[in-house]
């Protein structure tokens, strides 16, 4: 029988590039919150001849291969570590790529964290661990804490945050629509006069005090600076937004570059009638008490 590994995701609660380095990297700013739902499974079977290595397969034909980001994380451990045992691997996926969740970081992070509890004397440290983590993606090494935590540099430096949520219901919305990270963030250079490899602005945080953060459930504080640009072209991303708003959450937010939007209420009740409003065939919705 497979080891059945559950995979959540994150939001961002706040999200703002702060600069953009030399090779065109963006610095950024934000606060991820992990969340439970919506989730992957990992369906893990040791076992055969060690040459063997990783047999993958998923639910979306499309992203079997080495390019996903499972098999560059079991490639990655067994170069570094030589721990590279036969396993059968099947990836269930509900977190789809473009939604701004970070379901392909959080499976990836669930597979090195699988790997190196059962390495033996070639596990790595937490610290080692990481540092293999962030070759994979800059969110990678926050899905081995489970925890939330502000991310600074390229999203890859944590430190822990104070953020209980406790008495909250969120909502994270995902429409039909996808948006491609890597057009998300020439939008924002762009709109913001910045080409070629230079250029900085202001944080958000710098215009709010500081006594708000992490962030304020009455509404402003929570921002994401890709906001302006992913709801100018996909009105959907924004209209749904305003829907939750309008349904009572205390604050709503684009997770991420977009397409995933996230509302809090305070009022269970509303939340759960938030959830019949907003499903339907072109919206799926996942509901928590936090």
């Amino acid at each position: 029988m497979p080891e059945v590994v559950t995979v959540g995701c994150k939001v961002n609660l706040y999200l703002d590039i702060t600069g953009v380095r030399d090779n065109g990297y963006h610095e950024l700013e934000t606060l991820f919150f992990p969340v439970a739902e919506p989730s992957d499974t990992l369906e893990l079977t040791p076992g055969g001849p060690e040459s063997a290595g990783l047999t993958l397969t998923c639910s979306d034909k499309a992203l079997e291969g080495r390019s996903n980001l499972v098999a560059k994380a079991y490639e990655a451990f067994a170069a570094l570590t030589g721990f590279r045992p036969a396993l059968a691997a099947r990836l269930v996926k509900r977190t789809p790529s473009g939604a701004g969740l970070g379901g392909g970081s959080a499976d990836a992070a669930a597979l090195l964290a699988w790997l190196n509890a059962r390495a033996g004397d070639k596990a790595l440290s937490p610290d080692e661990l990481a540092a293999l983590a962030v070759r994979l993606g800059a969110d990678v090494p926050f899905f081995l804490t489970g925890a939330p935590a502000w991310a600074t540099g390229v999203g890859d430096q944590l430190t822990p945050a104070a953020c209980d949520l406790s008495g909250l219901t969120m909502l994270v919305c995902m429409p039909e629509e996808r948006v491609d990270t890597a057009w998300a963030y020439r939008a924002w250079d762009e709109s913001h006069g910045i080409t070629g490899r230079q250029g900085s602005k202001p944080a958000l945080t710098s215009l709010c005090p500081a006594s708000m953060r992490p962030f304020c459930v009455s509404g402003t504080f929570m921002a994401n600076c890709f906001e302006a640009v992913v709801f100018k072209r996909h009105p959907a991303v924004r209209l749904l937004k305003e829907r939750l708003l309008a349904l009572g959450a205390a604050a709503a937010c684009m997770s991420g570059s977009g397409s995933a939007v996230f509302g809090l209420f305070r009022d269970p009740a509303r939340a759960i009638a938030a959830v019949s409003a907003l499903s339907g065939p072109q919206t799926s919705v996942f509901c928590a008490l936090l």
